[in-house]
């Protein structure tokens, strides 16, 4: 038996196991102690996967990680091969070095660990996820580093991913330093508000025409090599500000910051595609047309569904948990299949998706009753869902969710307001049965992790999910990916024809997505919901 435990030790800090080769089991620090992408792992997070695996310490065959945040008091600590403690943080690798040979301490044993260079850690995690024996990998984000920490290409054969070249796109940093100066937020949390935002607004013509200089590769940028400096002119071209200046908290919802958001989007969408497709150019011999993709940057559903909609590539895969927390995932499979040879295994979508544990049920409230569910949401309430194991990654899946109806016109603002707090203008995905996903919306495949867009075809016959540009965030749900979920779906369809449902994840404004019942109940003390379903049982208002 080998057990690989992989490691996320920056921020969005997260542990996953692999056991034997198939992963097992993994959840995001920030799940357990309550505190938004907490950087590092501790004692908690290494028992809810060892427990959920059958296994103990003394079983741990090596660790593998890809990033590491030193303080004194980390819980894990690392060395060198030589014994010195590694007293620095650890993001980056050389460039050509893609592993390096460490040591892990965890309560004083020592343990083989592999340093796995960050993008091939997010290029792992999408491909060995994916049923491809053969595809691309093209990784990118917002590192805030040199261009080999920001993005990757890469390609996977088998058991083995292996890093093609850099090609030096530092877009996602622009993503986030602009999400920042709409005064929106810090972009690390709150990108995918600008995402939202860039619907309301117009593409400046300024864009439009300037979108390849924006976007071109850090090598090709001979006139500025300092990408902050790059991105504050790139901000003042736009905005007509100064490279410094930017909008207010309460500027940031107007039109000006709309058409900057729509501009950013614009130009990040067609730098993207345009590398999506020399990836394709570069790999079409041995790649079978499959593009496997992660990284934070492709959490920006829109630009997903161009990449699939306007690049030669037949098929496009996603690993649910693009952000950093994914590069646990990447790093342990990494491990274990390019290096310990271990054997891959068939993954269906919930098994990728479900990677937290399960809890046992509560007596409070009164047996699930699935009509009262159908009847709540049908008369205008909103339901939260509380089932089996939690998802992994920043998106409800279908086990820790609100959900409501999606032909209530009033739904998303009163989610927003009153449920969620949060910005206004942020839209709601829709859960559709499988079979009926292209009578519904624009979309003609699987979407089962809502990671693409899809034009809603009859939008006004579902105002609380369609967005204000007539898209909506799409999740497939089969029998067999979410059972009880489906069941709900084809009983509102009965009800009312509609086989969608609107669903967003289980928290409020800035706090994780509920893991635990203890987390649900407390959600349900604080949140103008109707209806909250904990496994078996329900509490009523």
């Amino acid at each position: 038996m080998s057990i690989v435990i992989g490691l996320s030790l920056g921020h969005d800090g997260a542990i996953a196991l692999v056991k034997d080769g198939r992963l097992v089991a993994a959840i995001a620090r920030e799940r357990v102690s309550r505190v938004k992408k907490q950087t590092g792992v501790s004692r908690a997070e290494l028992d809810y996967v060892l427990d959920f695996a059958g296994v103990g310490m003394a079983d741990i065959t090596a660790v593998a990680f890809a990033a590491y945040h030193y303080a004194p008091d980390n819980y894990i600590k690392l060395y060198l091969p030589d014994g010195q403690e590694v007293t620095h943080h650890l993001f980056d690798h050389p460039s050509g070095v893609f592993t390096q040979q460490l040591q892990t301490q965890i309560d004083g044993r020592r343990v083989p660990a592999i340093f796995v260079q960050h993008h091939l850690s997010h290029c792992a995690s999408t491909f060995y996820t994916s049923p491809f024996e053969r595809a691309a990998c093209f990784s990118l984000d917002s590192s805030m580093l040199r261009p080999e920490a920001c993005s990757i290409f890469a390609y996977g054969s088998e058991l083995e991913v292996h890093p093609l070249y850099c090609p030096g796109l530092m877009i996602g940093n622009a993503y986030n330093i602009f999400t920042s100066k709409l005064g929106l937020g810090d972009g690390l949390f709150k990108a995918g508000t600008t995402m939202g935002l860039a619907s309301y607004g117009q593409i400046l013509p300024m864009a439009r025409e300037n979108w390849q200089r924006y976007g071109q590769s850090y090598y090709a940028r001979a006139f500025q090599e300092n990408d902050f400096i790059f991105i504050d002119q790139m901000w003042s071209e736009l905005s007509g500000l100064p490279p410094h200046q930017g909008f207010s908290k309460e500027q940031s919802d107007k039109q000006p910051a709309m058409d900057i958001a729509a501009s950013l989007q614009f130009v990040f969408e067609e730098t993207i595609v345009q590398a999506a497709q020399a990836l394709y150019d570069k790999t079409k011999n041995f790649s079978d047309g499959n593009l496997c993709l992660s990284g934070g940057s492709f959490l920006n559903c829109n630009t997903n569904s161009a990449i699939l909609d306007r690049t030669e590539f037949a098929n496009v895969h996603l690993f649910p948990g693009c952000g950093d927390d994914g590069t646990a995932v990447g790093a342990a499979l990494y491990v274990a299949h390019h290096l310990m040879k271990a054997p891959r295994r068939p993954y269906e979508p919930e098994e990728i998706a479900y990677l937290g544990r399960s809890y046992p049920e509560t007596e409070l409230g009164e047996p699930l009753n699935f009509d009262v569910v159908i009847e709540t949401i049908a008369d205008g309430g909103v339901v939260g869902w509380f089932q089996g194991r939690s998802e992994f990654g920043p998106r409800a899946l279908g086990n820790r969710s609100i959900l409501a109806d999606p032909r209530n016109p009033g739904m998303r603002d009163h989610i927003n307001n009153n449920v969620k707090r949060r910005e206004w203008f942020r839209p709601f995905a829709p859960m559709v049965m499988e079979e009926h996903v292209a009578e519904w919306f624009e979309f003609d495949r699987p979407s089962p992790f809502m990671l693409f867009t899809a034009a809603v075809r009859e939008p006004d016959r579902l105002p609380a999910i369609s967005h204000v540009d007539g898209s909506a965030r799409v999740q497939t749900v089969s029998p067999t990916s979410n059972p009880r979920i489906y069941e709900l779906l084809k009983r509102f369809k009965a009800v009312t024809g509609v086989p969608v449902l609107l669903n967003t994840s289980l928290n409020v404004n800035s706090e994780p997505l509920v893991e635990t019942p203890e987390d649900a109940l407390r959600f349900w003390e604080g949140s103008p919901v109707s209806l909250m379903v904990i496994g078996d049982r329900m509490l009523r208002r």
